[in-house]
């Protein structure tokens, strides 16, 4: 359910305090993510990394980028799949987020079956949008993952590539 600042008193939409909001919706909203920073991943390519400790279920950031639709991303993503690099979010049945051009720091986040990130798209002001939250607690410096939900082919390839690093 969405928050209206006017309306819910009880999660603290109504506070400016943001140590009394519980609301989900109000954390993205407002945009109060955490201090994030890209540095080379251990797992494939570049990976986002937290600064700050985050406590289970705490939000993150917000997956942001260009809202196509299905049909335009299908086009989009036959390119990018040609490069192995794609940064398309189903959104709805409807429309998708490419963070290709226009996203933020979090579109970095590499995949993995074991993430310590959940991404959830929420109801703000009337529009889907996409937060991604901490699964447990995490520590400054770890990298963040989350499960980017492949199909079984796809996931083969990415699933290859974490289970090599545990060995090393």
């Amino acid at each position: 359910r969405e928050c209206d600042p006017d309306l819910c008193t009880t999660c603290g939409a109504d506070q400016y305090d943001v140590t009394k909001i519980s609301c989900r919706n109000v954390m993205v909203q407002r945009g109060l993510g955490k201090k994030l920073f890209m540095a080379p991943s251990d797992v494939a390519g570049w990976g986002i990394f937290i600064k700050d400790f985050a406590y289970k279920n705490e939000f993150i950031s917000e997956y942001c980028g260009e809202i196509i639709s299905q049909d335009e991303a299908d086009r989009r993503g036959k390119v990018y799949d040609k490069y192995m690099c794609s940064f398309l979010f189903n959104l709805n049945n409807e429309y998708v987020v490419d963070a290709t051009r226009k996203g933020n720091k979090i579109r970095f986040a590499n995949h993995s079956i074991n993430p310590n990130c959940c991404a959830k798209v929420l109801m703000v002001n009337g529009d889907h949008r996409i937060g991604i939250f901490a699964k447990r607690n995490i520590q400054p410096g770890e990298e963040l993952f989350f499960d980017y939900r492949y199909g079984p082919t796809e996931q083969l390839r990415f699933v290859g590539i974490e289970r090599e690093m545990e060995f090393l």
